[in-house]
């Protein structure tokens, strides 16, 4: 066993920089939704239906499904952390320009996001292995905490710059905006070491075998359930505020955006949340999209989407930013790896599916007057109430104490 005195102490400048580039992974976590200020647009110029054109973000998540198995298993290796994380952005910056070059052929626009979806679970995934795998152990909550605020800071740049550029040149030119990739790949390359430092409390070999709880499906599942109905407002907004005429792309796009600096925001106290509602927090988080989305559905006014926008983000947030801790403490340093790819893996089928579950729900009662978001704030609400009756976060608090 180590002491105190053996423990590495490592230079601060290496750690700063080491942690600016694993942030600056992070940020890659909503590439894929750099193109839904153009959905109208795009919609209109293949003439395509809304469930088909959300595909292009939601089909992306079934290769974030794919991406989070491959990652888990390939870290679990003696493969590097830097060559798979530069693999990983340089998909997304491939996905991202070809459609500058093709773009006549939607299916080829859906393959397109498919190698961002790759690129992006990749990212995803990757962010919090660097941060076991890099940081001292003094740094990783803060750390983890953070990749939320970047997450979104990230999906800020994508989602309004690609909606500034579609609004002033065209929907084709909004895949301009994954230049933006560009520069994360410069970042990383620079500060992400290739044979970083031994660091105290390193997850790597303990010589324990890998080995996954019921608790990592619990919060694969529950996340399912959050990225379910987070990806409503990411497939509809766009198109809500266009077709209620609630204002033009570039409105659409500052809607999205304000949900992202909702998320930002709250990552900064994700960490604050967690402590003070250690067995509520995620039922918290699917109270607010209840309430949020209803906010949307029945308000019919821009600004009260922006408002409900806002506080979707922060329940995305809130979810995000406790679901890895949540693993990290259920199961093995070993098994850390491993656990968190099944569980991106899994819950990016919920991103997949979203379309398909709530926009025929929403036909069956459209008749009424209701639409996607007091639907989906209704299914939020009574997820809520199921998860505080399960008391899941409880439990696994509970467990992991007496491990």
């Amino acid at each position: 066993m180590e002491t105190a005195k053996s423990m590495p102490v490592l230079n601060k400048a290496y750690v700063s920089k080491t942690r600016i580039g694993v942030l600056a992974v992070s940020s890659m976590g909503m590439a894929a939704l750099a193109i839904t200020p153009s959905y109208a647009a795009i919609a209109a110029n293949f003439s395509l239906s809304n469930t088909s054109v959300q595909m292009l973000t939601s089909l992306p998540n079934l290769f974030m499904m794919l991406a989070g198995l491959l990652i888990g298993k390939l870290t679990a290796t003696k493969l590097n952390l830097k060559t798979l994380t530069l693999s990983a952005v340089v998909l997304v910056i491939i996905g991202g320009f070809l459609p500058l070059a093709f773009h006549t052929n939607f299916i080829f626009l859906l393959f397109c996001s498919c190698l961002v979806g790759l690129g992006q679970g990749a990212c995803t995934n990757l962010s919090q292995v660097l941060i076991s795998q890099m940081l001292p152990e003094t740094e990783r909550q803060s750390t983890m905490g953070l990749t939320t605020t970047f997450t979104n800071l990230g999906g800020i740049v994508f989602i309004m710059g690609g909606g500034q550029l579609a609004a002033t040149s065209g929907w084709i030119n909004n895949y301009w905006i994954y230049l933006f990739s560009l520069l994360i790949l410069i970042v990383v390359i620079t500060l992400v070491p290739m044979h970083p430092a031994a660091v105290s409390g390193n997850q790597q070999d303990t010589g324990e075998q890998i080995k996954l709880n019921k608790y990592v499906f619990y919060c694969a599942f529950w996340e399912f359930c959050t990225l379910l109905l987070n990806n409503v407002l990411n497939n509809n907004i766009s198109l809500f505020v266009v077709e209620e005429k609630l204002g033009a792309t570039s409105q659409a796009a500052l809607t999205s955006t304000i949900s992202l600096i909702g998320g930002m925001l709250c990552g900064l106290i994700v960490g604050v949340i967690g402590k003070r509602f250690k067995y509520s927090s995620i039922t918290i988080s699917f109270i607010l999209y209840g309430l949020s989305y209803l906010l949307i559905g029945f308000g019919h006014s821009l600004w009260l989407a922006f408002v409900g926008s806002f506080i979707v983000g922060a329940a995305m947030s809130i979810a995000m930013g406790q679901f890895p801790y949540l693993i990290s403490i259920s199961v093995g340093k070993n098994s850390v790896s491993m656990a968190l790819g099944v569980y991106v893996a899994i819950y990016s089928i919920g991103g997949v599916v979203s379309p398909f579950v709530v926009n025929p729900l929403t036909k069956l009662v459209a008749g009424m007057g209701i639409n996607v978001f007091v639907v989906s704030g209704i299914i939020a609400l009574i997820l809520g109430v199921i998860c505080m009756g399960l008391q899941f976060q409880k439990k696994l608090v509970a467990a992991a104490t007496q491990s």
